[in-house]
């Protein structure tokens, strides 16, 4: 169980890491934009609720349910 947890929180990582890269243009100055803000916002959060899913499932399964 605790590999499923930690490839989950490597991958969660990543993504806000991600998510940070995103936020910024390729010179480094942040977006302002609400939309394009809200757009990472929402991939990120779908990633991040996906990996977390994947843990619970991967509970449920261990313990046969």
């Amino acid at each position: 169980m605790s590999e499923y947890y930690a490839v989950a929180s490597d991958r969660s990582m990543r993504t806000i890491a991600s998510f940070y890269e995103a936020t910024h243009t390729e010179q480094g100055e942040p977006i302002t934009d609400p939309e394009e803000i809200q757009n990472v916002v929402n991939i990120t959060l779908t990633i991040l609720q996906n990996e977390l899913d994947l843990c619970i499932e991967a509970a449920k399964e261990y313990l046969g349910e």
